[in-house]
């Protein structure tokens, strides 16, 4: 992470000037809840996560009975999250929701376990994070972007039809969103994925096992095709060319030579063909998360969602 010098002459600055109560007296400097918690903030919005979770938890320490413990809390989980220490993130995030059951919040904490257990690639968890965002807050901006996140989740899991659905939901709930043509957009792009051409690995593999090379082909790898094609002919010519002249050892060699590269001809063009349809759906999928990115947005929160002036990530 990169190192911002300018943030303590930053700091002295903004204390000297809006913090009279922070000053150095003769028995020593005393420390504010709001000083601790700009340090922190300052950190977090340069990018320092590890700088920022140490103040956060420092302001834990220094003012443990504190009203703004909540604010803290769920921001050290923002640096954990931004740092992709999502473990750790996701510990303060439900941390927040068992400390503080009626606390501001405790949605939005909801909203970005279901992110970091994503991240860490627990869907069944994520899945379950975000509906639990969707039952709690069912009109709130929250609610909208978990439909939006599940969609997306339940899309990186390969399983469109789930994501539709989720996407339907988004549109039924909340059809005034001011998204809600990304909303319509992505669900046409959902269609287009769930009917992909396909290219079946099977018949790639028989195609070269008829013909060598004839299943890249198939695949769209005409350079690879030609390749095995020639190779195979090569060594079949030499291994039929010995059998008739009865040089039966030359026949075994050519052949047995020749048979580990007939052999790859096949697996390579199943794999071919696998990697085709792969390209198509990360293709489309990649589509998708253009128009639902900024739905999603894991990297701050909406306004409305920010109390008290409190700065966005």
């Amino acid at each position: 992470m990169k190192t911002i010098s300018a943030i303590p002459f930053l700091v002295s600055f903004l204390v000297s000037a809006l913090f009279p109560g922070f000053c150095a007296a003769d028995q020593g400097i005393y420390l504010t809840e709001d000083l601790q918690l700009l340090v922190a903030d300052s950190f977090l919005e340069e990018g320092e996560y590890y700088r920022a979770v140490t103040e956060y938890k420092r302001f834990g320490i220094l003012f443990p009975g504190s009203p703004k413990g909540e604010y803290a809390l769920f921001r050290t989980g923002m640096a954990c999250f931004l740092g992709d220490e999502h473990g750790d993130a996701l510990r303060a995030f439900q941390t927040v929701s068992e400390r503080y059951p009626d606390g501001y919040y405790r949605i939005p904490s909801g909203y970005f376990a279901g992110l970091s257990l994503w991240k860490k690639k627990d869907f069944a968890g994520a899945a379950e994070a975000f509906e639990a965002v969707v039952r709690s807050a069912p009109g709130s901006p929250f609610a909208a972007r978990a439909l939006a996140a599940r969609s997306l989740m339940e899309l990186d899991r390969d399983d469109p039809a789930a994501a539709t659905a989720a996407l339907q939901r988004f549109a039924d709930g909340f059809p005034d969103h001011p998204e809600i043509a990304r909303v319509r957009e992505a669900q046409a792009l959902l269609r287009q994925y769930e009917d992909l051409p396909q290219k079946s690995e099977l018949l790639a593999g028989v195609l070269s096992a008829i013909l060598p090379g004839a299943g890249y082909v198939y695949a769209g790898r005409y350079g690879d095709g030609l390749t095995s094609f020639l190779v195979n002919a090569l060594f079949i010519a030499a291994t039929v060319t010995a059998v008739r002249q009865e040089w039966y050892p030359a026949a075994g060699i050519a052949g047995g030579i020749g048979l580990p590269f007939y052999l790859g001809n096949i697996y390579g063009s199943v794999n071919a063909a696998r990697k085709w349809n792969r390209s198509r759906r990360s293709e489309m999928r990649a589509r998708i998360e253009a128009v639902l990115g900024d739905l999603v947005d894991e990297r701050r929160l909406p306004p409305e969602a920010l109390p008290d002036g409190a700065t966005s990530q």
